[in-house]
């Protein structure tokens, strides 16, 4: 089976090119099964429990996959998605931005968010995320974010701290 996202030098030489276009309704399986792998690999360190597996498959139904979306595409692989709220009260909420766990690393993150930056730019956009996923904090730090205060997730009675990052509009 391939491996787009491989590190090694034969294989970056070989790459077929990464597309990023708005997400179709025939996409929609493919990021709900991107989603579910990256959630769980970010937040089931001890495994796949009950409320993980219920919360990935409803959150994550095809159905209630909707918004803006973009992805990032190499030949049929799916690399990454981003979606956003775009009803949010504040700005345009970033409610999802994944990067398939092997793809992580080759920009394909900072490539989305700037496009979704430049979708709305006259609205600051902003994002929750655990405290707990180091990497997705240094990389919204490192792309510029600020904090702007916290937020709570509440997943079969237990509350998890989430940190409210954001971007200032790209143009007044």
């Amino acid at each position: 089976m391939p491996r787009p996202c491989a590190t090694t030098s034969a294989a970056s030489s070989a790459r077929m090119p990464e597309l990023l276009r708005s997400a179709e309704p025939a996409d929609l399986p493919r990021i709900a099964a991107l989603a579910r792998w990256v959630w769980l690999d970010s937040y089931a360190a001890q495994g796949v429990s009950n409320s993980f597996a219920a919360y990935v498959e409803r959150a994550f139904a095809p159905d209630r996959l909707n918004g803006p979306m973009w992805v990032i595409e190499e030949g049929e692989f799916l690399l990454a998605w981003a979606q956003l709220d775009p009803q949010a009260e504040q700005g345009v909420e970033l409610t999802r931005l994944y990067v398939a766990p092997r793809c992580q690393g080759r920009g394909l993150g900072a490539r989305l968010l700037r496009h979704v930056r430049e979708h709305d730019p006259r609205r600051p956009l902003w994002l929750s995320a655990w405290e707990g996923n180091d990497g997705a904090l240094r990389f919204y730090r490192r792309e510029g974010a600020s904090l702007l205060g916290e937020t709570w997730f509440e997943l079969d009675g237990q509350r998890h701290r989430n940190e409210v990052l954001g971007w200032e509009a790209l143009q007044p």
